[in-house]
């Protein structure tokens, strides 16, 4: 990846590639360079803390700052004794519970989790998602995924037609999003065993 001569950031061409940043806006900085010009830098932060800016609001150009972003898998989390939860799996300002945004795929053979990404849980279910019946799909597969139950669930339309939010009482983001995990891996080494038993 390019980088700028002045300050070592990290240059990403918005036209070229997607990215989508978790971020704030961080406000208007200037910066006296060393030749003495001054550079306006728009800002994005993570908390207080800025990792990016633009030198046009409306330009194309982002640029990282050096040090602000690492690559950290869930593997190296662990051995530090965490586990990073998706951006999809958060707790509530306003309820305190946890909130999974949900993406249906409909009209599926069966109802199951397809995968978790930053910015969905995937699933696939039998019924049509303009019919709310599909809820009850969804109630029935996270009580047994996440081992609660159906009263501690519950779901709202987003505001896509694709998309719900499921809100879950009594469990921490990371025991939502490890227990997520652990049905993944169970889907995945019965579709093994079913392959290997069609093959054998």
């Amino acid at each position: 990846m390019p980088r700028r001569r002045t300050d070592g950031a990290y240059i990403v061409d918005t036209n070229e590639h997607t990215i989508k940043l978790y971020t704030t806006d961080g406000g208007l900085k200037y910066i006296k360079r060393q030749n003495g010009a001054i550079e306006k830098q728009y800002r994005q932060n993570l908390g207080q803390l800025p990792i990016a800016y633009k030198s046009d609001l409306n330009g194309h150009l982002l640029y990282i700052l050096d040090n602000a972003v690492t690559t950290f898998s869930n593997q190296n989390a662990r051995r530090a004794g965490k586990l990073l939860v998706p951006p999809c799996i958060t707790r509530s300002d306003k309820t305190g519970l946890v909130e999974m945004r949900l993406e249906l795929d409909e009209r599926s053979h069966r109802c199951c989790l397809s995968r978790v990404t930053a910015d969905v849980v995937r699933v696939h279910v039998t019924g049509l998602m303009a019919n709310d019946a599909v809820h009850e799909e969804l109630f029935d597969l996270f009580s047994k995924v996440l081992n609660v139950r159906l009263s501690q669930l519950d779901i709202r339309r987003a505001k896509h037609n694709r998309n719900r939010i499921m809100t879950v009482e009594g469990l921490t983001p990371e025991q939502v999003f490890e227990r997520l995990r652990e049905q993944l891996k169970k889907q995945s080494s019965a579709r093994e065993e079913k392959r290997q038993r069609r093959h054998g």
